[in-house]
């Protein structure tokens, strides 16, 4: 029975003790590192769970071990500890989700033995994934190689459930690009910018909104009686991420309406996410499209909302329906005031511009709490479920009764 590693990166032996207790006591095999040489190693020879970085090791601050995880394509769930401002551990986390990694809490020290025990029991060590583990290879992303990927249909789709926050009705679904290379599973944060490297977007949209709305026509709004009562509520939602490489294609938009004619899909019911550090190489032509898009019905999204640098000018400038808050300030609400502020701030702010929030990254029932008593509309998270192959959202969707969320029954304001 494969029993689940925690590596911990800390030079204080009673420190790294304590924690390491903490860890076995919730069935976890520890190693520990106090060097960056011997982390480097244990990485390679362990394939942690779980990592525990303090980021005031002696000679290096931390951020040198985030860089060489994510250099790595690491997916261990990750806890920051650090004596210093919790601002830094604040940051760092920021730094370390923007690179990539799962960042599941930050402590400071000295913390409770209690605070890194719930969060070892609540998150658990592995990152299970349905498509198989991602490949460590360094395999190039060529024209050719893509293009052939792409004809093969070795891009895939995973989906991902929404639910509302006030009472934790399903409300939609997004569509999550997956790769399953030969060799393994390649993360979206390479294939992705290889793809729009290469030119291929177009080809490469038309073919996940094609296979995202067969899916969604014949699973959802075609139900098996199992769980026809689930999606019945209020009209379902699919959302589909964009580049903003489509927004340079004058005909774009009748591509995408007519995608959906032949799928007899309406056009309300799909959301388009754009990534809201999206670069729109044509501010003219991107307004123009995405106000078509909107006058043919679709929802536009503006994506990890707060991770940008232009989000009000976005914002203000383009017509978007929805606004999806950054899930590194919802990962980590409960731990920091700044993350809650702004998780609030973003809510009131869409809520007068008269847009829906969604909040991405919910992995605990407290959080989810947290967004409903603040008023945001929609959650979608590991708490509620993980991205899932559709034949195995199927089988989700018809163990209803057994949600989470469904048992909690009704929030309170």
């Amino acid at each position: 029975m494969h029993m689940e590693r925690m590596l911990i990166f800390e030079h204080d032996s009673q420190a790294a003790r304590s924690a390491a207790r903490i860890a076995e006591d919730v069935a976890l095999k520890v190693r520990v590192a106090q060097s960056i040489e011997g982390f480097r190693s244990a990485l390679i020879d362990e394939h942690p769970d779980c990592v525990l970085i303090d980021l005031t090791m002696p000679g290096t601050d931390g951020l040198d071990i985030i860089r060489l995880m994510a250099k790595r394509e690491c997916n261990a769930n990750v806890i920051l500890t650090s004596g210093a401002d919790p601002r830094l551990l604040e940051a760092a986390a920021r730094i370390a989700t923007a690179r990539g990694l799962r960042v599941i809490g930050h402590l400071t020290k000295p913390f409770p033995s209690r605070g890194l025990s719930q969060m070892l029991r609540q998150k658990g060590g592995a990152v299970p994934t349905t498509f198989g583990p991602v490949t460590q290879h360094t395999l190039e992303l060529s024209f050719s190689i893509l293009r052939q990927a792409i004809e093969n249909c070795e891009f895939t789709l995973a989906y991902q459930p929404q639910v509302r926050c006030r009472d934790g009705q399903l409300a939609g679904f997004e569509a999550l690009a997956r790769w399953q290379h030969p060799d393994g599973l390649i993360a979206p944060s390479r294939f992705i910018p290889a793809v729009e490297r290469a030119g291929l977007m177009p080809e490469f949209t038309a073919r996940m909104t094609e296979q995202a709305l067969s899916w969604f026509r014949k699973a959802i709004l075609s139900p098996p009686t199992a769980y026809a009562d689930v999606v019945v509520q209020s009209p379902p939602t699919l959302s589909i991420n964009i580049s903003a490489l489509n927004l340079t294609r004058p005909d774009f938009p009748d591509v995408m309406a007519k995608l959906c004619e032949k799928h007899s899909v309406d056009s309300s019911q799909v959301v388009l996410e754009l990534t809201e550090t999206a670069a729109l190489d044509d501010p003219v032509l991107s307004l123009e499209l995405l106000t078509r898009l909107r006058a043919q019905g679709f929802q536009l999204s503006i994506d990890d909302f707060g991770a940008g640098y232009s989000s009000m000018q976005q914002l203000v400038r383009l017509p978007f329906s929805e606004i999806k808050i950054d899930k590194a300030f919802v990962a980590s609400a409960l731990q920091s005031d700044t993350s809650r502020s702004v998780v609030k701030s973003i809510v009131e702010l869409g809520h007068s511009l008269g847009l829906r929030s969604t909040a991405e990254g919910v992995e605990d029932e407290a959080t989810l709490q947290f967004l409903d008593f603040v008023g945001c509309d929609l959650a979608q998270g590991y708490f509620i479920a993980r991205p899932m192959a559709g034949e195995q959202l199927s089988d989700w969707l018809s163990s209803v009764s057994e949600w989470p969320f469904r048992a909690m029954g009704v929030h309170h304001r």
